[in-house]
């Protein structure tokens, strides 16, 4: 199961085309927008890759908040933002890490006494930075939730990879990326069956899905939550 979340974050051979680096108005791919300021009930100041711009949004949006959205440049170049949608808490740059999941796993699959450990372990250290402590944190309490949490950086894009451990045989897990934007599915004796949000990752992920080498099912879903998120944390305490 662990190999087949890796493959299937490593679907990205062209997705460059929608690098934070710059901004690609008929992007192939979601795109992810900052909300940078509210200038009146209708009017928004955005960021999106490194280009700012100010446009207007029928639907209420959150200032600091990032959103992923599709993102597009019709005739007389008239820019055309939609299917916003809200990126997780937990989706934030700096509570990611570039940590091997091959660390936790053994014969048998992922090791959650190895991956608890792991976070106890570094949790207790004297030094630790906090911005690690912060995020190995939430890892831990998604585990008493029986969610294992990995915010991972491979090839310094952002992977929030979750899954469930009440799962026995079929596993349900969640992922978060970048230029695809949020991902439910289910692994089950090979077979593979995802949902997605967006139109545009779900042509790509149905071109792609022979290099995941399974039989795999795609298909749209309206809305796709994480199966653990930082509001979680805040119910706790209020209850």
């Amino acid at each position: 199961m662990i190999s087949t979340l890796r493959k299937l974050s490593g679907l990205r051979s062209d997705i460059a085309k929608t690098s934070s680096s710059s901004v690609n108005f008929n992007a192939n791919l979601p795109v992810t927008i900052e909300v940078l300021k509210k200038i009146d009930p209708l009017r928004y100041r955005l960021r999106v890759g490194r280009k700012e711009l100010t446009t207007k949004s029928q639907k209420e949006l959150i200032a600091g908040k990032k959103y992923w959205a599709n993102f597009s440049e019709g005739k007389g170049g008239i820019l055309t933002i939609s299917h916003l949608y809200p990126q997780p808490s937990l989706f934030d740059d700096a509570l990611f890490t570039p940590l091997e999941i091959e660390l936790f796993c053994n014969d048998e699959g992922f090791n959650t006494t190895l991956f608890k450990t792991f976070l106890l372990d570094n949790l207790a250290r004297e030094e630790q930075d906090k911005t690690l402590f912060q995020t190995y944190g939430y890892m831990l309490l998604a585990l008493s939730k029986y969610v294992v949490h990995l915010p991972l950086l491979w090839s310094e894009q952002k992977h929030m990879i979750q899954f469930s451990l009440f799962d026995t045989h079929d596993v349900s897990f969640y992922m978060a990326l970048e230029h695809l934007g949020p991902l439910r599915g289910t692994w089950s004796n090979r077979q593979l069956e995802l949902c997605v949000m967006y139109e545009k990752s779900l042509y790509y992920l149905q071109k792609e899905q022979a290099k995941l080498g399974m039989i795999t099912q795609i298909r749209l879903e309206r809305e796709i939550k994480p199966l653990f998120d930082s509001a979680d944390v805040i119910l706790d305490i209020k209850g």
